[in-house]
């Protein structure tokens, strides 16, 4: 009697967690490209709503609020697209459902990853063309260009400490032309300072608004002393609401793509199961 063995060849190993970097990489693109398309439309949109002839149009709150929330739609919606993409021409592999869901997954994460790291290079990209931009301009016109943003709020500062205390001297504009130019040379080292003034500093701006407003050295020291207070005043507010404005915009940021991610792992997924269904219709 002689015995037949039958060696049978495995065509398809279980080979399961498939990846395709180009897949992922394709998804990312669309999803990059879509959002940046929605975000420019709704930026003319928005544009168009503002008149800054008629001052009208919706107020800065509303309209922030609703330009972040349209950021979070049209970055989900881009999420979906790269993910839907990348999920559903992965292709049947032999693997248990769990391995397809999970190989799927891996796909949408990585072509968000993709998303992200293109955002941040064309960020940065028109980062240094402006920083390049700006400075290249100063060095052409920066000695001709009248240096407004800071000039005027030292400049105010010196016609507020000049100011004569007897109304009928406000008519009169005999201020010393060296005395305004030292006051003003003073505070501009004072404000890089932090509006921290030296003590030689403030008894010579003293001794300067005294004889130049015609007030005594007390009331000088005293309209010194109230303008210092009020420039820290005004520097620690809008360093606060600069930090609260920061700290908002990095927590939705963050949420938002925290949810971009999982909108784009889900939409893999469910673009992988799509196309499995499909295929065991036909």
């Amino acid at each position: 009697m002689v015995d037949t063995v039958v060696v049978a060849e495995r065509d398809d190993e279980d080979t399961g967690y498939r990846f395709s970097w180009s897949l992922a990489i394709a998804g990312g693109v669309a999803a990059t490209a879509v959002t940046f398309f929605l975000l420019m439309l709704g930026s003319g949109f928005g544009l168009l709503l503002v008149n800054p002839v008629t001052h009208s149009g919706p107020s800065l709150p509303a309209f922030l609020t609703g330009g972040a929330i349209y950021f979070f739609i049209a970055q989900a919606f881009g999420f979906a697209v790269g993910g839907h993409l990348s999920g559903r021409l992965l292709g049947p592999v032999v693997e248990t459902q769990m391995q397809e869901d999970f190989r799927a997954g891996a796909h949408g994460l990585v072509a968000w990853a993709v998303t992200i790291l293109a955002t941040l290079a064309v960020i940065a990209l028109a980062g240094l063309t402006a920083a390049n931009t700006g400075a290249t301009t100063a060095a052409l016109y920066g000695s001709t260009m009248p240096h407004a943003t800071n000039g005027a709020p030292v400049a105010y500062l010196v016609d507020n400490l000049f100011r004569p205390h007897d109304s009928a001297a406000l008519f009169r504009s005999n201020v010393d032309a060296e005395a305004r130019a030292e006051a003003g040379r003073i505070l501009e080292a004072g404000l890089a300072r932090g509006i921290q003034m030296t003590p030689d500093d403030r008894v010579r701006l003293i001794g300067l608004t005294s004889a130049e407003a015609g007030i005594s050295r007390s009331e000088a020291a005293a309209r010194v002393d109230r303008m210092q207070a009020d420039v820290q005043a005004k520097a620690r507010h809008d360093t606060d609401i600069a930090r609260k404005a920061a700290s908002y915009a990095s927590l939705w940021i963050a949420f938002s793509l925290l949810f971009g991610a999982i909108v784009a792992v889900v939409s893999a997924i469910f673009a992988r199961n799509e196309d499995d269904r499909e295929s065991w219709v036909r």
